[in-house]
């Protein structure tokens, strides 16, 4: 009762479902932060190998594969698919809306509207579902009025809105009622076989197919529901529709390929989008229109709130749904600004994973604990970009430019200035230098500045802490003599000398200085000229 409440005066005070073509629906507020998914390892591993295989089964971007979705788009039989309604939800939806609430428009207090659904139980009809034009509660039709002629008379005679046609063409109203889409079939979802419809597929009827169902439903035996078309907003027939996974509520838009207005008699083409092959239609993870901006919020917030009270009235006991199974909702949005509940069908737990990828991907591990080593990662730690300041390195860069500006601007200002006219010195001033000379030098200072500051700077080694250290020299120093002295010159040592008599200490006793031949000193002159170059 109190989320009911909340979300009837949240769509009060945005006007939402009753705002004409004139009137701008102001925006909704930013919806609250979720808390993040939680979802198990175990359950992580089921749903990364779903994707997987999604992706691996689709060559080239096909729904099957190339050569065989061709053949399918050829053949008209097999744009058919299986598609039951569970008609227990308009009974909820009739009981829920009859509940205590101030407001009784049921458009006001849930979001959404119901067109004109007819339950029909092995082909008699049980009830009849509609919203009042006199107040917008959600009504249902007493037993004295379920009538074929009562229901063909309201179906057939509200015919949708006359498309849009040029002068010169005819308008013929037997060809206008065969090409317009007024009604769709649906089979009932049973777990019992016995209730269920002999045929599996949806139907989009015209006026004439419309009547003769009427006519031949209780020799038939039929059992699902006869609803009245909606007319959707644009050119082309779309549906919405909402699964909710792990406590999260997705949504997919699926619109028609083909135009909803044609002379094709053949309404299914035209018409269908989750009900037959998906290559009929193209499908799309956000729903978003100019006209109606807030309408993407207000589809999910419907059907997380149908979502929940499905789950409180325990809808899947009843229907004896498996873990695999879940409850898929489809919603339509018309040109007035109107969101209506068209059907609620089972799909497989695969197609729910699927549409709810963005938000199990947010959900995964790799998303939600920490990274080992994320300090290493440029940007990370310490060394993270502030909010609305450019990064480190170009800040560095920009400093660096400024710094390099202000000095050519200090030797400009310098240049300008005009040279005192009494010197202190006695040497006389030096003549001025041609305009062309003086460019130049100022500019060989500029470039001698440039090329220290670059080769302080410019360096790939680290800047250490500390001072260089000193490196000692060798202990050792090679002298030569003789034949040698020509040789000294290179590299290497000639083959035939032996390294232990090229090598003298660098430090030696006065004895033994002392005691040295005079052709070992006569070597002396050699090696000043060594340590001197």
């Amino acid at each position: 009762q109190d989320a009911r409440e909340s979300h009837s005066s949240a769509l009060a005070h945005t006007r939402v479902g009753m705002a004409p073509l004139d009137v701008v629906v102001p925006r909704r507020p930013p919806p609250q932060a979720k808390p993040p998914l939680s979802v198990s390892s175990k359950d992580m591993e089921r749903i990364r190998r779903v994707f997987d295989e999604d992706v691996a089964g689709k060559k080239f971007a096909s729904i099957v594969s190339p050569r065989r979705d061709a053949v399918i788009f050829r053949n008209s039989e097999k744009h058919t698919k299986p598609c039951e309604c569970i008609v227990e939800l308009y009974e909820l939806l009739w009981r829920w809306g009859h509940r205590g609430s101030e407001n009784t428009g049921f458009a006001k207090n849930f979001g959404f509207a119901i067109p004109d659904t007819i339950v029909v139980v092995k082909g008699k009809p049980y009830a009849w579902y509609f919203i009042s034009k006199k107040d917008g509660s959600l009504l249902r039709k007493s037993e004295g009025n379920l009538q074929v002629s009562s229901i063909e008379a309201k179906l057939c005679r509200e015919r949708p809105k006359e498309r849009s046609r040029s002068k010169e063409e005819t308008f013929d109203e037997e060809e206008d009622e065969r090409a317009c889409a007024c009604a769709t079939w649906m089979p009932m979802s049973s777990p019992f076989p016995e209730a269920r419809c002999h045929s599996q597929t949806v139907e989009f009827m015209n006026v004439g197919r419309t009547r003769h169902l009427l006519q031949t439903m209780s020799s038939q035996g039929l059992s699902g529901i006869i609803q009245a078309f909606v007319e959707p907003h644009g050119i082309s027939n779309f549906l919405v529709r909402t699964v909710q996974y792990k406590g999260q509520t997705s949504l997919c838009v699926r619109t028609n390929r083909s135009l909803l207005m044609g002379k094709d008699m053949n309404h299914f083409p035209r018409c269908v989008t989750f009900e037959g092959w998906e290559g009929l239609s193209s499908s799309c993870s956000r729903y978003r229109n100019h006209r109606h901006p807030h309408m993407e919020e207000l589809i999910l917030e419907a059907g997380s709130l149908l979502s929940q009270q499905i789950e409180r009235e325990r809808v899947r006991d009843m229907l004896f749904l498996k873990d695999t199974e879940h409850i898929a909702l489809h919603f339509k949005v018309t040109s007035d600004h109107m969101l209506y509940f068209i059907y609620g069908s089972v799909v497989p737990e695969r197609e729910v994973i699927l549409q709810t990828r963005p938000q199990l991907l947010m959900g995964d591990s790799c998303m939600t604990e920490a990274l080992p080593c994320q300090a290493l990662l440029p940007g990370g730690a310490d060394r993270q970009a502030m909010p609305h300041q450019p990064p480190a390195c170009l800040r560095r860069h920009t400093e660096k430019l400024q710094a390099q500006r202000a000095l050519i601007a200090i030797g400009d200002r310098e240049e300008r200035e005009p040279r005192a006219s009494a010197r202190q010195t006695s040497v006389p001033p030096l003549p001025p230098l041609p305009s062309g000379e003086s460019s130049r030098a100022s500019a060989s200072r500029r470039r001698a500045l440039s090329a220290r500051r670059t080769s302080q700077e410019s360096t790939i080694l680290p800047r250490m802490g500390y001072a260089f250290p000193e490196v000692p020299d060798c202990p050792f120093h090679v002298t030569a003599t003789g034949p040698l002295a020509d040789t000294s010159k290179y590299e290497y040592a000639p083959p035939g000398a032996d390294p232990s008599t090229l090598r003298r200490p660098l430090i030696t006793a006065s004895s033994a200085l002392s005691a040295r031949q005079p052709e070992a000193l006569g070597s002396m002159s050699y090696r000043l000229e060594r340590a001197t170059t």
